[in-house]
């Protein structure tokens, strides 16, 4: 059986169990803690950090790596289409999703989980939403018309229906300014991988 070492609440996780249910993959899960250090994530990954899929001998620590995998021995083309080209835009669309909704996000999550509301900065968390609103106007464009980002189910939509989610769970979910968008991230909501894959908690401030 595979393992995934994993923290509910991260995006990168995240985006690995939504794989895992929409592949249906047999796994189990060891849960870590924010900053703790883990023994054997610190063994098996030389980032220290999660996610962390191991599948016997094999040790994975790259979550865009995580997925093409699990589609490539689980699917295969069931989360990445067959096509090169439709290939590259799922994946530029998952970096996108891990590196400029990710950096935009991480103002806002990082403002309101780590102080109690009366200790917000709103000039840090208007920023962040100022930016998650390019991300959006972006994202709507390259939607174009499709059910879902790469056509089919792919892992650009995983990778961003994690990010979407967190976003909303703290406060900045889609504005109706982008209906198509908004329309996309309540079909993925409502797929059954959602549901098996949503985190058991967010970090709150005390």
């Amino acid at each position: 059986m595979l393992t995934l070492y994993q923290r509910t609440d991260c995006p990168f996780c995240w985006k690995v169990r939504i794989a895992l249910a929409e592949l249906d993959v047999e796994h189990q899960l060891v849960d870590t803690e924010l900053g703790e250090k883990h023994p054997e994530v610190g063994r098996l990954s030389p980032t220290g950090s999660v996610p962390v899929l191991v599948d016997g001998e094999l040790a994975i620590w790259e979550s865009a790596v995580i997925l093409d995998y699990l589609d490539a021995r689980y699917g295969p083309s069931r989360i990445i289409s067959s096509d090169p080209v439709e290939q590259s835009r799922e994946r530029l669309l998952q970096v996108y999703s891990d590196k400029l909704v990710g950096g935009c996000l991480k103002q806002i999550v990082f403002e309101k989980r780590s102080r109690p509301e009366k200790e917000w900065d709103a000039k840090k968390i208007r920023e962040g939403e100022h930016q998650w609103r390019d991300c959006q106007a972006w994202l709507a464009r390259s939607l174009d018309g499709k059910q879902y980002f790469g056509g089919i189910y792919s892992v650009a939509d995983c990778a961003l229906a994690a990010r979407f989610g967190v976003a909303e769970a703290y406060g900045a979910g889609v504005t109706g300014e982008f209906p198509q968008l908004l329309q996309w991230y309540q079909a993925v909501a409502a797929r059954p991988s959602w549901e098996r894959a949503y985190p058991t908690h967010f970090i709150r401030a005390a």
